[in-house]
């Protein structure tokens, strides 16, 4: 067969249609090799991008690599085929033109071109090719660029995860440049404060902690100077940062000397002090809360200091200002989980007091939920006394919630299923009919674990289940036929036939989403006749009939 049959023209002309259609990478890819396949006497010309123009790559970069990462894949494959098929001086200067078509990108303000252009070179990182060592150089320089150039927090994130990669994939220059951004990053921690750069900077730490310890353990002094100061940044996105990159260090210690759980602790109490800003003791709890968190050595740290953390808890339990009682609120679990005795003893009356008067405010009771349920795992049955009052909160909290149930309560409830067994029954038998509200993946959980440790309550979620499930799939349907676009279908016999009968389901959603369906195909139908330009009469005739069974049928 030859190629002209088909009406395609060689992949090199394919890549300088720019004034045609754009064609994405493995769409290209595909052609080529038809084209291989129906024209197999011919010489195959150069396949590299020499001939792929900017606007062609920029459209596989951005809009597309944004939604399918199939694009920068297929990108990456093309590489490792042109590096076995063209000679080394062939290859060389492929590569070249493609990488700069690439780094034209960090010139642009469009956010998309930007991501699209890392996306590419996250892919490229392990591409096999013989000239890695180019490689290598040449996307560290860009990636440095964009830490020190771009501001938007998409990018900066997206850049730091290339760079992991990077440190990731080893090598003589890897870990050269793994030394070069540790080190920058820490000198914008310790400058004057740039926004930007400490996000950057934290984000840089994180990665370079996770996939490069060796050398990052090398600057463990600099980073705990330095991110104990970066706590206390006063914008919460920064904070959430800096306690990543902290847990990410405590990871790579946690081995290790533990003179660096004192520097932390000793800093926390800092920031702790009696005139201290918000922002500084929001980023001290936060410290805490990390050191509790971690494995073995950083606890048996922390059990000789049990005291103090417990003292600070109660210190702050109720704060004027709500992001350092949510950071509270956050301890109480971990601090429960350390010597039962202690926790139950000195601090569970107090603390269970605490929480059960916050789930009176609707604005704070999701995440003193949490909380609960968190706590109920380690607390065994000692929340039994307890039970009469949190049913009525998880009651009152469920039954209050326009739609479905809040998620936290959904969790609360399981969890503390989980922790009391049995002893629960009576309370998770009165919830059942408030938690069936909607279908979600934290319901099915807590059913789970209900139905794992309250073994009487196994038929009656069954039977809820399966009737849910059916009536959850009929109201999706219906909104989809009431709400999505079927221009061109006359869908008035099939409401007639298939949608009616819903109006008298025994469930009151399933019936208002179908009568909410049918109106919505009977104006629908209106719409169709207006706008139609053939026989107006005929179908006029034909589609009132049908309106007038289905109006019949809906009122009568």
């Amino acid at each position: 067969m030859r190629i002209e049959a088909l009406g395609l023209c060689p992949p090199s002309e394919l890549y300088v249609s720019i004034g045609y259609e754009c064609v994405e990478l493995r769409h290209a890819c595909a052609y080529r090799e038809l084209y291989s396949m129906v024209n197999p006497g011919v010489f195959r010309p150069i396949r590299g991008l020499f001939h792929f123009n900017s606007f062609e790559l920029k459209e596989c970069l951005t809009v597309r690599i944004l939604q399918e990462d199939g694009a920068a894949l297929t990108l990456s494959r093309l590489v490792e085929e042109e590096a076995r098929d063209l000679s080394g001086e062939a290859f060389a200067h492929f590569m070249d033109h493609l990488y700069e078509r690439i780094t034209t990108f960090p010139d642009s303000n469009e956010v998309s071109e930007n991501l699209g252009a890392l996306r590419a070179i996250y892919e490229l990182i392990d591409a096999t090719i013989s000239e890695n060592v180019s490689k290598v150089a040449k996307f560290s320089n860009y990636i440095r660029a964009a830490f020190e150039t771009k501001r938007d927090p998409e990018i900066l994130v997206l850049a730091s995860k290339f760079l992991g990669h990077l440190a990731r994939s080893g090598g003589a220059i890897t870990a050269d440049e793994v030394e070069h951004q540790v080190k920058v990053a820490l000198d914008w921690l310790r400058g004057e404060r740039i926004e930007y750069r400490c996000f950057a900077a934290v984000l840089i730490l994180k990665k370079m902690a996770e996939n490069a310890s060796t050398v990052f353990n090398v600057h463990v002094p600099e980073f705990v100077d330095a991110i104990l100061v970066a706590l206390r940044d006063p914008t919460l996105v920064v904070q959430g940062k800096v306690v990543e990159a902290l847990r990410a260090c405590l990871r790579v210690i946690e081995k290790r000397e533990t003179r660096w759980y004192y520097r932390m602790f000793e800093a926390t109490q800092d920031g702790l002090g009696r005139n201290a800003p918000v922002h500084s003791i929001h980023g001290s709890l936060l410290a805490v809360g990390e050191l509790l968190r971690m494995s073995r050595n950083t606890r048996e740290f922390m059990m000789s200091r049990y005291r103090e953390v417990a003292e600070i808890v109660l210190r702050y339990l109720e704060h004027r200002d709500r992001l350092v009682r949510l950071s509270i609120t956050s301890l109480l679990p971990r601090i429960s989980h350390f010597p039962y005795d202690q926790f139950v003893t000195n601090y569970l009356t107090i603390c269970m007091n605490h929480i059960l008067h916050v789930l009176k405010i609707p604005v704070e009771r999701a995440s003193r939920f949490i909380a609960l349920g968190e706590m109920a795992g380690a607390l065994d049955g000692e929340l039994i006394n307890y039970l009469p009052t949190i049913s009525s909160h998880l009651r009152d909290a469920i039954a209050s919630r326009r739609g479905r149930p809040s998620l936290e309560v959904l969790a609360c409830v399981g969890n503390i299923a989980k922790s009391m067994g049995p002893t629960m029954e009576p309370h998770v038998r009165g919830l059942l009919d408030s938690m069936f509200s909607g279908l979600s993946l934290t319901l099915v959980a807590a059913l789970e674990q209900i139905t794992e440790s309250i073994p009487p309550l196994v038929p009656t979620i069954q039977n809820r289940l399966l009737e849910l499930s059916g009536s959850a799939l009929v109201q999706l349907a219906l909104r989809t036929l009431a709400h999505f676009n079927f221009k061109g279908y006359d869908l008035l016999e099939f409401a007639r036939e298939s949608v009616i009968v819903y109006l008298e389901d025994e469930n009151g959603a399933t019936r208002k989403d179908a009568m909410l369906c049918c109106c919505k195909l009977v104006a629908n139908s209106f719409s169709a006749i207006s706008s139609t330009q053939f026989s107006p009469s005929r179908i006029n005739c034909a589609s009132g009939k049908r309106r007038h069974r289905v109006v019949e049928e809906v009122y009568f």
